[in-house]
């Protein structure tokens, strides 16, 4: 199974993620989607991890102590490369997380709280913030970050449903070329196609 070195997230963690496919190689800079303990995410590939120098699933154990918390696994998964659909998401959900982050910002400089928030990690489903702040939260600021988040997840909800209705899928959408979804059964197994105004005939 072939290994690589993947950067993931906002601080740019690294981690050695396998490709259970051993047909699927990918080259320094490849985006791909990996399978984190937080969700799936979209990693960027450094390189590949060579037996010799890739972490052991057991790692070093000489001072472990079984009473305690399971460790993040060292090994995660890709699921795949970045299909351009993916990318057209990925850059719709990328504009409302960068408007959720500066209205998080605002308001938070213009409140009481003592909370700076730096960036924020967004999962390819969507609906799922990690937020990064320099220093601890006070309540004031996690409750204003938290009421900013579900607006925020309220509202990607809403405009996925209205754009997928409008513009479809992604590139041919609803075609033979496109996929029809993503699925084989194309636009028949879609759950907005009869408001999808980019349905094929």
């Amino acid at each position: 199974m072939t290994q690589y070195l993947v950067r993931i997230g906002f601080t740019g963690d690294c981690f050695v993620a396998a490709s259970p496919v051993e047909a699927a190689l990918y080259s320094r800079g490849s985006e791909v989607l990996v399978q984190t303990p937080r969700g799936i995410e979209l990693g960027e590939v450094l390189g590949e991890v060579s037996d010799e120098t890739s972490p052991s699933e057991d790692g070093d154990r000489s001072n472990d102590d079984s009473s305690q918390t399971p460790q993040v696994p060292r090994t995660l998964q890709i699921i795949r490369s970045l299909t351009p659909d993916d990318r057209l998401l990925v850059e719709r959900l990328q504009r409302y997380k960068r408007d959720a982050v500066r209205r998080c910002q605002e308001v938070l400089a213009a409140s009481d709280s003592q909370a700076v928030l730096l960036d924020v990690d967004q999962l390819f489903d969507g609906n799922t913030l990690v937020l990064h702040f320099l220093g601890p939260v006070d309540a004031l600021g996690r409750e204003i970050t938290d009421r900013i988040v579900a607006e925020y997840e309220a509202q990607v909800q809403t405009i996925r449903l209205a754009e997928l209705m409008t513009h479809g899928c992604g590139p041919n959408c609803g075609t033979d070329e496109g996929g029809g979804c993503g699925t084989s059964g194309g636009c028949a197994s879609c759950a907005v196609a009869d408001a999808c105004t980019n349905k094929s005939n």
